[in-house]
């Protein structure tokens, strides 16, 4: 047999979900083309991968690196943490399609990075994308919000025929091109001014190619079980496979509706619905801080949103409105975790009950000012979830392993700001304290939420799993090791135990160390 590596003596988790065990891998090119008690090695190069689990490399089924990686071809963060797969373009927000107002904000946002987005459509996209180099595969969504803002751009209202019919082109275009679906972001404009029609209209398209979609729901917390009902209720009308991003009970007036949306999800799948979720492994989100913010503020875009922000009247009434949804106690729980300007870098890691008194202002005058000052580039931690009901998501069986979370790296322009721990030790995070030291789940448990459902679910072909004619992803890591070591206050430090990465059967993670190849491809729907 023509062999160019062989994966001796590890114990092999497959993806399946079935039990580990002591068994050879044979890779030639690309592919596994043999798994076997002791192939031989007659010469051939070999990773002595005894006393290792030899995995699957794990899927990231919920990444927004779609622009980062642009800058970082390595994938520091994601491939030391053994992902070899993001799926991006989650939360209604992709690279694709880019005009108008739209293209102008990205831009903005993206000059610090010295990315200039030059193409308009997912066609162009992906002529771009296939010839930039990744240390790591991605395949992606497109974005309903880029889609709706590239036609409507950040109105409240109704799309009327014409306006139906450009958002269909560009989501065609986009499945025609490779995406695996759409994504919807129904708390951010301009998502939070679509309605349940107009998404299923949309989703009916995506099921017509076969692809998912993925939704961050209309609200996670106080109105939680009709957003998921919303959700449901959109796959079952267009047939779309369903997949809820980053489940959670926000708030806690809302933990104890964690039985409730576990009744709700059971009788939906019971009922034939395609339903599974994903989750970060940590008690606290990641989003804008001007999410706090009632809809109407975002209407016309960011610099509508900035002059009501200025106007006195405006404010006393987003002010009141704020006011009914989050109590004095909740300015405890945002922390700041990046802004756009240099100036104010100084509030980066505190809260914003610390922030209030460092200037002697109110709260919300202090979040108010914040957004105008920073041009509503304001990112936040809000720690808002409780860990008992983060255990028992977890463990789920139709809850797969996502870290919401963009590439980054401890060196470069990738090291700016604070970016939640999740960047860098989600996949860790969740062997070591889910597996190992808690005993939640078992490691072929976990690392099946990780590799062959997110695989299934996408659609990827031939990924997701160790059998012979798939793609030679691999991740080997140390059991007695793997650890994240990400924290929110220090996030930039990698993940240990993850002693060897293939991708697409090429070595780039040896003895924990990114040896700098750049083997990944773009990953397009067929």
């Amino acid at each position: 047999m023509d062999i160019d590596l062989i994966i001796k003596n590890g114990t092999v988790v497959d993806g399946t979900g079935t039990h580990r065990r002591v068994i050879d891998i044979a890779i030639k090119d690309d592919k596994i083309v043999s798994i076997d008690q002791c192939i031989p090695q007659n010469g051939i190069p070999i990773i002595d991968a005894q006393g290792l689990i030899v995995a699957p490399g794990f899927i990231d089924i919920h990444s927004h690196s779609d622009f980062l990686w642009l800058v970082r071809p390595e994938s520091d963060s994601k491939i030391l943490d053994g992902v070899t797969t993001e799926i991006c373009g989650n939360c209604g927000l992709s690279a694709f399609p880019l005009r108008g107002k739209l293209l102008e904000r990205r831009s903005q946002g993206l000059a610090k990075y010295g990315i200039v987005p030059t193409w308009r459509s997912a066609t162009e996209f992906y002529n771009i994308a296939e010839r930039m180099k990744s240390s790591i595969n991605r395949a992606f969504l497109v974005g309903h919000g880029n889609i709706r803002a590239c036609t409507l751009e950040y109105e409240n209202k109704e799309p009327g025929p014409p306006e139906l019919d450009q958002m269909g082109k560009d989501l065609e275009d986009a499945m025609e091109s490779g995406a695996f679906g759409m994504s919807s972001g129904l708390i951010y404009p301009p998502g939070c001014y679509a309605n349940l029609n107009e998404i299923t209209e949309m989703c009916k398209t995506v099921k017509k190619y076969d692809g998912f979609y993925a939704t961050h729901i209309r609200n996670e917390g106080d109105t939680l079980e009709e957003a998921l009902a919303e959700a449901i209720e959109i796959s079952k009308q267009s047939g779309v496979r369903l997949q809820v991003s980053h489940l959670k009970t926000s708030g806690s007036k809302n933990w104890h509706k964690i039985n409730k949306i576990k009744m709700i999800i059971d009788r939906a799948r019971n009922e034939g619905v395609d339903l599974t979720c994903d989750r970060y492994p940590y008690i606290a989100a990641a989003t804008d801080l001007d999410v706090i913010l009632p809809h109407w503020v975002y209407e016309g875009g960011t610099e509508k949103q900035i002059q009501r922000l200025k106007d006195a009247n405006a404010r006393r009434r987003i002010s009141k409105e704020v006011s009914q949804v989050y109590d004095d106690a909740a300015w405890n729980g945002i922390m700041i975790s990046s802004v756009y300007h240099s100036k104010n870098k100084w509030i980066e890691g505190k809260r914003i009950s610390e922030i209030a008194v460092l200037l002697n202002k109110p709260p919300l005058e202090t979040i108010f000012d914040l957004l105008i000052e920073e041009d509503t580039r304001v990112d936040i931690f809000l720690f808002s979830m409780c860990k008992e009901n983060l255990e028992k998501i977890m463990g789920w069986d139709f809850v797969f392993v996502g870290s919401d979370s963009s590439v980054r790296a401890n060196q470069g322009i990738l090291h700016d700001g604070k970016p939640h721990p999740r960047s860098y030790g989600t996949f860790s995070r969740v062997l070591r304290e889910f597996c190992l030291d808690k005993q939640l789940m078992s490691e072929e448990k976990a690392i099946q939420k990780m590799t062959g459902l997110p695989a299934q679910k996408v659609g990827l072909d031939r990924r997701g799993l160790l059998k012979e004619g798939y793609f030679a992803d691999i991740t080997i890591l140390n059991p007695g090791k793997i650890t994240d070591k990400s924290t929110f206050t220090e996030p930039h430090q990698y993940s240990e135990g993850i002693e060897y990465v293939l991708v697409n059967g090429k070595i780039t993670i040896a003895a924990g160390r990114h040896n700098g190849r750049t083997h990944g491809r773009i990953l397009r729907k067929s």
